[in-house]
């Protein structure tokens, strides 16, 4: 079987294909847009210029040629086109059978392109909450590779150190992160904000790795948890996020759910009781090596693929 993925969003593609090349699967990534945060592609057509339609032409031939050669198409996120109208090329007149996963601003709270029911065969959400928009589609948790992950060991006498890696500072309520941890300061409580914004991934992992809080989602209007808190915990560090129990209600979530307004209470007593933060790490990290391991998800994304090639 050979499958091309389609953008990396997150970085959700490149971990699935490398868990399905671990399964004997002939996989590869096509990327059409690069931030220069990670290099795990095997296709780099981001330096095709798409303005004008000389560009927006070479895009398509380029496409065309990998896709022709596959046997499944799993398209990420962003249309390439305006309304996914590609998929009319791919799905409609190459046949080629095509998986639609979407991951977050390009759905939520917006309705399916009329191209999407007619021409892709499985629909995958990132997230529980997307489920609103596309309630016929499937959650599948972000996979992630914790092999290339390490473990470590809080070390819970130095001051506390909290991060926070906004991909957008206002889904992600950045702005009450700030607020909070400058009221914690005021009252002369040791505590340090890092934010981490466009920095490459393992620049990222390292900074996980001297924190001892990560934030991540701490906004109602969304309610989730993300990559960044899944990377957190299967570093061994307890995680922050508001979180909506009803999307979650089957799985015992390590996370510390907290509200906005609350936030720097919660912060002043993690302070407090730091010793908790070692065992709430542990929970956080076998939560995530259960939920999680790429290589399980990609067994069940297989299964998918087979079902459809029937």
């Amino acid at each position: 079987m050979k499958v091309l993925h389609l953008n990396n969003p997150a970085q959700v593609a490149s971990n699935l294909v490398f868990a399905q090349r671990e399964l004997g699967i002939d996989a590869n990534l096509a990327i059409t847009g690069n931030k220069n945060l990670h290099d795990n592609y095997d296709y780099d057509l981001s330096t095709i210029p798409t303005k004008y339609f000389q560009g927006k032409f070479e895009l398509g031939r380029r496409l065309y040629g990998l896709i022709k050669d596959c046997d499944i198409l799993h398209y990420h996120g962003q249309a390439i086109s305006a309304g996914y109208r590609d998929l009319i090329l791919w799905a409609g007149i190459m046949n080629k059978p095509v998986v639609l996963h979407y991951h977050g601003s390009e759905i939520r709270n917006k309705k399916p392109s009329k191209f999407t029911n007619d021409f892709v065969k499985h629909i995958y959400v990132s997230t529980p909450d997307l489920l609103k928009s596309v309630p016929d589609a499937e959650w599948l948790p972000n996979p992630t590779n914790l092999e290339k992950i390490v473990y470590s060991d809080l070390d819970i006498n130095e001051k506390l150190v909290i991060l926070h890696a906004p991909s957008n500072r206002k889904i992600k309520n950045t702005q009450a992160v700030i607020d909070s941890i400058e009221v914690l300061k005021e009252e002369g409580i040791e505590v340090e904000l890092n934010l981490a914004e466009n920095i490459e991934h393992e620049k990222l992992m390292r900074m996980i790795a001297q924190s001892h809080v990560v934030i991540d989602w701490v906004n109602p209007d969304f309610g989730i948890y993300g990559v960044l808190s899944i990377e957190s915990m299967a570093t061994g560090r307890p995680v922050i996020c508001t979180l909506t129990d009803s999307l979650y209600k089957e799985y015992d979530l390590p996370i510390i759910n907290c509200h906005p307004n609350d936030l720097s209470n919660t912060i002043r007593n993690i302070y407090s009781e730091r010793e908790n933060l070692i065992e709430k790490g542990k929970l956080g990290y076998d939560f995530v090596h259960k939920y999680h391991d790429s290589s399980e998800i990609a067994k069940k994304v297989i299964n998918r693929y087979e079902s459809i090639l029937g």
